[in-house]
Protein backbone atom coordinates (compact mmCIF):
# COMPACT_ATOMS: atom_id res chain seq x y z
CA UNK A 1 0.00 0.00 0.00
CA UNK A 2 3.25 2.04 1.14
CA UNK A 3 4.63 1.54 -2.15
CA UNK A 4 1.60 2.18 -3.97
CA UNK A 5 0.84 5.46 -2.96
CA UNK A 6 4.34 6.54 -3.10
CA UNK A 7 3.68 5.77 -7.01
CA UNK A 8 0.49 7.85 -7.13
CA UNK A 9 2.46 10.97 -5.78
CA UNK A 10 5.12 10.31 -8.03
CA UNK A 11 2.88 10.27 -11.02
CA UNK A 12 1.46 13.39 -9.64
CA UNK A 13 4.55 14.86 -9.53
CA UNK A 14 5.38 14.37 -13.04
CA UNK A 15 1.78 15.15 -14.82
CA UNK A 16 1.65 18.57 -12.12
CA UNK A 17 5.18 19.74 -13.51
CA UNK A 18 3.95 18.37 -17.40
CA UNK A 19 1.01 20.63 -16.90
CA UNK A 20 2.57 23.24 -15.46
CA UNK A 21 4.96 23.67 -18.55
CA UNK A 22 2.23 24.00 -20.45
CA UNK A 23 0.38 26.65 -18.70
CA UNK A 24 3.23 28.92 -18.25
CA UNK A 25 2.91 29.87 -21.52
CA UNK A 26 -1.13 30.38 -21.36
CA UNK A 27 -0.66 32.51 -18.52
CA UNK A 28 2.08 34.32 -20.22
CA UNK A 29 0.47 35.24 -23.25
CA UNK A 30 -2.90 36.68 -21.62
CA UNK A 31 -0.72 38.62 -19.28
CA UNK A 32 1.28 40.15 -22.75
CA UNK A 33 -1.90 40.02 -25.80
CA UNK A 34 -4.92 38.71 -23.75
CA UNK A 35 -5.80 36.33 -26.49
CA UNK A 36 -6.66 32.97 -25.15
CA UNK A 37 -4.86 31.04 -26.91
CA UNK A 38 -6.46 27.45 -28.43
CA UNK A 39 -3.35 26.58 -30.83
CA UNK A 40 -1.23 25.50 -27.00
CA UNK A 41 -2.71 22.28 -27.84
CA UNK A 42 -0.65 21.87 -31.16
CA UNK A 43 2.37 23.03 -29.66
CA UNK A 44 2.13 20.06 -26.84
CA UNK A 45 1.39 17.82 -29.60
CA UNK A 46 4.48 19.07 -31.78
CA UNK A 47 6.54 18.42 -28.86
CA UNK A 48 5.35 14.82 -29.05
CA UNK A 49 6.13 14.28 -32.16
CA UNK A 50 9.49 15.97 -32.09
CA UNK A 51 10.66 13.35 -29.19
CA UNK A 52 9.38 10.72 -31.80
CA UNK A 53 11.17 11.99 -34.80
CA UNK A 54 14.41 11.78 -32.48
CA UNK A 55 13.30 8.30 -31.66
CA UNK A 56 12.53 6.99 -35.27
CA UNK A 57 16.37 8.15 -36.18
CA UNK A 58 17.72 5.80 -32.71
CA UNK A 59 18.62 8.06 -30.59
CA UNK A 60 16.51 8.19 -26.86
CA UNK A 61 13.32 10.25 -26.72
CA UNK A 62 14.86 12.14 -23.87
CA UNK A 63 17.22 13.93 -26.90
CA UNK A 64 13.62 15.21 -28.81
CA UNK A 65 13.11 17.76 -25.38
CA UNK A 66 15.60 20.36 -26.89
CA UNK A 67 13.80 19.79 -30.67
CA UNK A 68 10.38 19.94 -28.64
CA UNK A 69 11.31 23.37 -27.04
CA UNK A 70 12.87 25.00 -30.40
CA UNK A 71 9.98 23.37 -32.97
CA UNK A 72 6.98 24.35 -30.31
CA UNK A 73 8.88 28.27 -29.93
CA UNK A 74 9.10 28.42 -34.07
CA UNK A 75 5.19 26.99 -34.54
CA UNK A 76 4.08 29.67 -31.88
CA UNK A 77 6.40 32.50 -34.07
CA UNK A 78 4.70 31.44 -37.18
CA UNK A 79 0.99 31.92 -35.49
CA UNK A 80 2.55 35.22 -34.14
CA UNK A 81 3.84 36.60 -37.54
CA UNK A 82 1.28 35.45 -39.82
CA UNK A 83 -2.21 35.35 -38.28
CA UNK A 84 -1.90 36.94 -35.50
CA UNK A 85 0.62 40.32 -35.69
CA UNK A 86 -1.68 41.27 -39.03
CA UNK A 87 -5.21 41.18 -37.29
CA UNK A 88 -3.73 43.13 -34.16
CA UNK A 89 -2.05 46.04 -36.18
CA UNK A 90 -6.03 45.76 -38.18
CA UNK A 91 -7.42 45.79 -34.16
CA UNK A 92 -8.79 42.88 -33.98
CA UNK A 93 -11.23 42.22 -31.41
CA UNK A 94 -9.85 39.79 -28.46
CA UNK A 95 -12.43 37.20 -29.96
CA UNK A 96 -11.69 37.09 -33.33
CA UNK A 97 -8.16 37.28 -32.18
CA UNK A 98 -9.11 33.95 -29.88
CA UNK A 99 -11.07 32.08 -33.08
CA UNK A 100 -7.83 33.14 -35.08
CA UNK A 101 -5.60 30.79 -32.73
CA UNK A 102 -8.12 28.30 -32.58
CA UNK A 103 -8.46 28.12 -36.57
CA UNK A 104 -4.73 27.28 -36.72
CA UNK A 105 -4.83 24.84 -34.09
CA UNK A 106 -7.70 22.65 -36.06
CA UNK A 107 -5.01 23.27 -39.22
CA UNK A 108 -1.82 22.26 -37.32
CA UNK A 109 -4.00 19.66 -35.87
CA UNK A 110 -4.40 18.37 -39.69
CA UNK A 111 -0.81 18.66 -40.52
CA UNK A 112 0.26 16.89 -37.68
CA UNK A 113 -2.33 14.17 -38.74
CA UNK A 114 -0.52 13.73 -42.25
CA UNK A 115 2.79 13.61 -40.09
CA UNK A 116 1.38 10.77 -38.27
CA UNK A 117 0.41 8.70 -41.32
CA UNK A 118 3.70 9.50 -42.93
CA UNK A 119 5.82 8.14 -40.11
CA UNK A 120 3.74 4.83 -39.83
CA UNK A 121 4.08 4.07 -43.30
CA UNK A 122 7.50 4.66 -44.05
CA UNK A 123 8.93 3.66 -40.71
CA UNK A 124 6.37 1.19 -39.39
CA UNK A 125 5.67 2.40 -36.35
CA UNK A 126 2.19 2.98 -34.55
CA UNK A 127 2.93 6.86 -34.85
CA UNK A 128 -0.65 7.15 -33.18
CA UNK A 129 0.21 5.18 -29.91
CA UNK A 130 2.95 6.80 -28.88
CA UNK A 131 4.54 5.75 -25.66
CA UNK A 132 8.34 5.79 -23.75
CA UNK A 133 7.81 4.57 -20.12
CA UNK A 134 9.55 1.06 -21.50
CA UNK A 135 12.40 2.26 -22.81
CA UNK A 136 12.10 5.27 -19.95
CA UNK A 137 15.18 4.85 -17.18
CA UNK A 138 14.11 3.85 -13.44
CA UNK A 139 15.52 5.65 -10.40
CA UNK A 140 14.61 3.88 -6.61
CA UNK A 141 11.66 1.74 -9.11
CA UNK A 142 10.28 5.22 -10.04
CA UNK A 143 10.06 6.25 -13.99
CA UNK A 144 12.92 8.77 -14.84
CA UNK A 145 10.28 11.20 -16.24
CA UNK A 146 9.02 12.30 -13.20
CA UNK A 147 13.03 13.78 -11.81
CA UNK A 148 12.95 15.02 -15.41
CA UNK A 149 10.03 16.76 -16.02
CA UNK A 150 10.32 18.23 -12.50
CA UNK A 151 13.29 19.19 -12.95
CA UNK A 152 12.57 20.82 -16.17
CA UNK A 153 9.67 22.73 -14.67
CA UNK A 154 12.37 24.19 -12.33
CA UNK A 155 14.78 25.07 -14.56
CA UNK A 156 12.02 26.97 -16.73
CA UNK A 157 10.89 28.71 -13.48
CA UNK A 158 14.42 29.35 -12.86
CA UNK A 159 15.33 30.61 -16.07
CA UNK A 160 11.92 33.01 -16.71
CA UNK A 161 12.61 34.87 -13.48
CA UNK A 162 16.05 35.34 -14.53
CA UNK A 163 14.90 36.82 -17.51
CA UNK A 164 11.95 38.99 -16.64
CA UNK A 165 13.52 40.37 -13.75
CA UNK A 166 16.84 40.84 -14.35
CA UNK A 167 17.48 41.32 -17.58
CA UNK A 168 16.84 44.53 -19.75
CA UNK A 169 15.12 42.63 -22.48
CA UNK A 170 12.47 40.91 -19.59
CA UNK A 171 11.72 44.69 -18.33
CA UNK A 172 11.15 45.44 -21.68
CA UNK A 173 8.57 42.65 -21.42
CA UNK A 174 7.44 43.46 -18.30
CA UNK A 175 6.52 46.72 -19.50
CA UNK A 176 4.88 45.52 -22.21
CA UNK A 177 2.49 43.47 -20.23
CA UNK A 178 1.28 46.25 -17.94
CA UNK A 179 1.22 49.07 -20.38
CA UNK A 180 2.03 48.38 -24.06
CA UNK A 181 0.85 51.97 -25.27
CA UNK A 182 3.27 53.49 -22.77
CA UNK A 183 6.06 51.32 -23.17
CA UNK A 184 6.11 51.95 -27.19
CA UNK A 185 5.54 55.68 -26.30
CA UNK A 186 9.14 55.07 -23.98
CA UNK A 187 10.60 53.27 -27.33
CA UNK A 188 10.27 49.80 -26.64
CA UNK A 189 9.36 47.63 -29.71
CA UNK A 190 6.46 46.01 -28.81
CA UNK A 191 5.75 43.84 -31.64
CA UNK A 192 9.17 42.28 -30.53
CA UNK A 193 8.28 42.06 -26.81
CA UNK A 194 5.08 40.17 -28.02
CA UNK A 195 7.22 37.66 -30.63
CA UNK A 196 9.04 36.93 -28.09
CA UNK A 197 6.48 36.00 -25.34
CA UNK A 198 4.90 33.93 -28.21
CA UNK A 199 8.43 31.94 -28.55
CA UNK A 200 8.53 31.56 -24.71
CA UNK A 201 5.33 30.01 -24.66
CA UNK A 202 5.53 27.62 -27.57
CA UNK A 203 8.68 26.46 -26.64
CA UNK A 204 7.65 25.59 -22.88
CA UNK A 205 4.77 23.65 -24.33
CA UNK A 206 6.87 21.91 -27.02
CA UNK A 207 9.13 20.78 -24.27
CA UNK A 208 5.96 19.69 -22.32
CA UNK A 209 4.75 17.56 -25.31
CA UNK A 210 8.33 16.16 -25.55
CA UNK A 211 8.16 14.82 -22.15
CA UNK A 212 4.43 13.29 -22.23
CA UNK A 213 4.75 10.34 -24.42
CA UNK A 214 7.18 8.92 -20.90
CA UNK A 215 4.01 9.44 -18.99
CA UNK A 216 1.16 8.23 -21.05
CA UNK A 217 0.33 7.23 -24.40
CA UNK A 218 0.29 10.19 -26.96
CA UNK A 219 -1.08 10.60 -30.42
CA UNK A 220 -2.03 13.84 -32.84
CA UNK A 221 -4.83 14.57 -30.36
CA UNK A 222 -3.57 14.48 -27.43
CA UNK A 223 -3.01 17.89 -26.92
CA UNK A 224 -6.66 18.91 -27.91
CA UNK A 225 -8.17 16.78 -25.57
CA UNK A 226 -5.97 18.75 -22.79
CA UNK A 227 -5.91 21.75 -23.86
CA UNK A 228 -9.27 22.45 -20.84
CA UNK A 229 -6.99 21.35 -18.37
CA UNK A 230 -4.26 23.20 -19.01
CA UNK A 231 -6.32 26.57 -19.17
CA UNK A 232 -8.16 25.74 -15.60
CA UNK A 233 -4.75 25.50 -14.34
CA UNK A 234 -3.68 28.77 -15.53
CA UNK A 235 -7.60 30.20 -14.29
CA UNK A 236 -7.17 28.75 -11.17
CA UNK A 237 -3.80 29.73 -9.99
CA UNK A 238 -4.74 33.17 -11.48
CA UNK A 239 -3.98 34.28 -15.27
CA UNK A 240 -2.84 37.75 -13.99
CA UNK A 241 0.37 35.94 -12.15
CA UNK A 242 2.55 34.21 -14.06
CA UNK A 243 3.45 32.50 -10.63
CA UNK A 244 -0.36 31.08 -10.77
CA UNK A 245 0.07 28.76 -13.63
CA UNK A 246 2.14 26.20 -11.59
CA UNK A 247 0.58 26.89 -8.43
CA UNK A 248 -2.56 25.66 -10.53
CA UNK A 249 -0.99 23.13 -12.16
CA UNK A 250 0.35 21.53 -9.22
CA UNK A 251 -3.08 22.24 -7.17
CA UNK A 252 -4.91 20.47 -10.27
CA UNK A 253 -2.28 17.49 -10.99
CA UNK A 254 -2.17 16.23 -7.33
CA UNK A 255 -5.78 16.54 -6.74
CA UNK A 256 -6.65 14.79 -10.12
CA UNK A 257 -4.22 11.75 -9.69
CA UNK A 258 -5.06 11.79 -6.21
CA UNK A 259 -8.44 11.59 -6.20
CA UNK A 260 -8.55 9.33 -9.37
CA UNK A 261 -6.73 6.47 -7.70
CA UNK A 262 -8.95 6.44 -4.80
CA UNK A 263 -11.83 6.20 -6.81
CA UNK A 264 -10.28 4.08 -8.77
CA UNK A 265 -9.43 1.74 -5.67
CA UNK A 266 -13.26 2.02 -4.53
CA UNK A 267 -15.70 2.64 -7.17
CA UNK A 268 -13.69 1.11 -10.41
CA UNK A 269 -10.90 1.36 -13.06
CA UNK A 270 -14.14 3.14 -15.78
CA UNK A 271 -14.22 5.91 -13.23
CA UNK A 272 -11.19 7.25 -15.01
CA UNK A 273 -12.75 8.13 -18.31
CA UNK A 274 -14.11 11.06 -16.75
CA UNK A 275 -11.14 12.31 -15.21
CA UNK A 276 -11.68 15.83 -16.91
CA UNK A 277 -14.76 16.31 -14.19
CA UNK A 278 -12.44 17.09 -11.46
CA UNK A 279 -9.78 19.82 -12.86
CA UNK A 280 -13.23 21.57 -14.28
CA UNK A 281 -15.15 21.43 -11.35
CA UNK A 282 -11.92 23.11 -9.28
CA UNK A 283 -11.71 25.54 -11.61
CA UNK A 284 -15.69 25.97 -11.30
CA UNK A 285 -15.33 26.65 -7.37
CA UNK A 286 -12.64 28.34 -7.83
CA UNK A 287 -14.13 31.41 -10.23
CA UNK A 288 -17.31 31.09 -7.84
CA UNK A 289 -15.45 31.92 -4.39
CA UNK A 290 -11.82 33.46 -6.11
CA UNK A 291 -12.47 35.00 -9.73
CA UNK A 292 -9.30 36.13 -10.19
CA UNK A 293 -7.44 32.96 -8.97
CA UNK A 294 -5.64 31.90 -5.82
CA UNK A 295 -2.56 34.09 -6.05
CA UNK A 296 -4.76 37.10 -6.16
CA UNK A 297 -5.64 35.97 -2.70
CA UNK A 298 -1.92 35.56 -1.26
CA UNK A 299 -0.85 39.03 -3.05
CA UNK A 300 -4.17 41.33 -1.65
CA UNK A 301 -2.84 39.70 2.22
CA UNK A 302 0.57 40.40 1.35
CA UNK A 303 -0.92 44.03 0.73
CA UNK A 304 0.64 44.03 -2.97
Amino acid sequence: MAISLTGTFASALAWSSILSLTAIGITLLYRTTRVPNFAHASFVTTGIYASTIVWVFGFHPYLGMPLGFILGGLEAVLLFYTVLEPLRRRKASIFLLMMATLSFDILMYGFLNILADMLQFEFKILSRNIYFAPIDFRIGGFQGVTLVSFVAFLITMVALQLLLYRTNLGIALRACMENPSLAQTLGINVSRMLLLSWFIAGATAGLAGALLPFYQMCNAYTGTYYIAEMFCASIVGGLDYLIGAPIGSFLLGYAKILLLSFLASTVGPDIINYMMIIPLGIMVITLAVLPTGIVSLIMRRRGV
